[in-house]
């Protein structure tokens, strides 16, 4: 199992988290002012051990994860070793899903990664999240085939207005022609938006659940949403960086960051 773990690791080069604050953030200055506080220790924090693999050897590096509540669900995760932030990045606790791992692309730089493989279910479509427990959890992406994912969304911008027929492109070039309002698809957001990370994706779904909530950083809702490639998923979004009318039953197209944890 070991082995074959090893066989699963890949190295990437990450992208910076800041880009992802404005999903919780009305002000990035807020934003920054709560991690700050993490670090001064204004929040409890919990010590981990994380092996990153060098030219020669192995190195074992010592860091403290905080967790800054910003809603029932959702916080804001801080990274930090030796007073200064490593990373920092929302965490939405999302809804299980069995999952089978094929890649664990971990980042070059930091103690981070990306996991790839399929929602096991009648569709198994293939997804790349980004694992926010990574740090504390590399042992078992590794050493597992199959493991119970909560997945989570994370919306950069989404409307519930004028959703008609579209022509979409899939990710093997070909063109389908889509009704947004009655569809419920999931695809990568390279297809459609530049500078788009493998764990960026633009979805349609119906809302099924739905709640008005508020955190430090702004006003925002916190849903349960219908999306027929992986089922059900539960996502955030400010007010701010949604259009239209929304409530319950409503179809949205949303664009936005797609991450799990164990």
């Amino acid at each position: 199992m070991v082995l074959g773990g090893r066989k699963k690791l890949k190295f990437i080069n990450g992208i910076h988290h800041g880009s992802h604050l404005d999903t919780v953030c009305t002000s990035q200055r807020v934003g920054l002012n709560l991690i700050e506080d993490a670090v001064l220790g204004k929040y409890p924090a919990r010590s981990v051990e994380f092996e990153k693999k060098k030219l020669l050897g192995k190195e074992k590096l010592s860091y403290e994860v905080v967790d800054v509540p910003l809603a029932r669900g959702l916080v804001l995760r801080v990274v930090k070793r030796d007073m200064e932030p490593v990373t920092a990045f929302p965490v939405l606790e999302g809804v299980t899903v069995e999952f089978e791992v094929e890649e664990v692309l971990e980042w070059k730089k930091w103690p981070e990664a990306n996991v790839s493989g399929a929602v096991l279910n009648e569709y198994s479509p293939a997804v790349t999240f980004y694992a926010t427990d990574y740090i504390e959890r590399k042992k078992a992406y590794l050493n597992s085939e199959k493991l119970n994912v909560k997945l989570a969304f994370l919306v950069y911008t989404g409307t519930a207005e004028e959703l008609k027929r579209e022509t979409t492109k899939l990710p093997d070039g070909k063109e389908v022609v889509i009704d947004l309002n009655e569809a419920e698809i999931l695809l990568p957001a390279a297809v459609s938006v530049q500078g788009a990370f493998i764990d960026d994706y633009v979805m349609t779904a119906h809302v099924l659940e739905l709640e008005e909530v508020e955190t430090p950083c702004g006003a925002g809702y916190m849903m349960l949403l219908s999306n027929e490639p992986i089922g059900k998923v539960r996502a955030f979004a400010l007010k701010e960086n949604l259009e239209g009318e929304i409530e319950k039953g409503a179809s949205l197209k949303l664009a936005g960051w797609l991450q799990g944890g164990l």
